[in-house]
């Protein structure tokens, strides 16, 4: 299978490190569909237990105007040390572009003990992705049938037949 991608067009996004000590959008894989981000704090961090806190991911962007990055916790980030995003996914818009319009991320310790963050902690990852032109245009009827609200298709997978 290999390490090529058969994308139909390369985009190109401008981005700049807030500290050249650490990576930023890193993807060892071109089958990765993420791009690492990483703690940018000079020190190691405490979290106390039910504590929020705002850290730097190293990155300022110029994304196309047609795109949008997501910024989501890594898998691990919960297992390793119990932190949650605290909006669960970030979206960064293509007018977050300026020279010191540095990402960031806000993590809860939701565990009860206090955990610890350091320098260069692989916490987030991000997706780009392209926004098609959308044409919002208000009806009196949408002309479907209604399905029956929230929960209504079924409820386990033994539904099934």
């Amino acid at each position: 299978m290999g390490n090529t991608c058969k994308c139909e067009q390369t985009k190109v996004i401008k981005y700049k490190r807030e500290n050249k000590e650490l990576p930023t959008l890193h993807r060892d894989n071109l089958l990765n569909a993420g791009f690492d981000l990483f703690a940018n704090i000079s020190t190691p961090l405490n979290i106390a237990p039910g504590e929020v806190v705002k850290i730097s991911l190293n990155v300022a962007t110029e994304i196309p105007e047609d795109m949008v990055a997501l910024v989501f916790q890594r898998s691990s980030t919960y297992h390793k040390w119990g932190l949650k995003l605290t909006n669960s996914v970030g979206v960064i818009d293509s007018l977050y572009r300026g020279d010191t319009d540095y990402w960031g991320a806000e993590f809860k310790n939701e565990t009860d003990e206090t955990m610890t963050l350091n320098p260069g902690d692989k916490v987030c990852q991000a997706v780009f992705l392209d926004l098609p032109k959308i044409v919002l245009k208000e009806v009196n009827h949408l002309g479907n049938e209604d399905r029956g609200g929230f929960g209504t298709s079924f409820d386990n997978a033994k539904e099934l037949d």
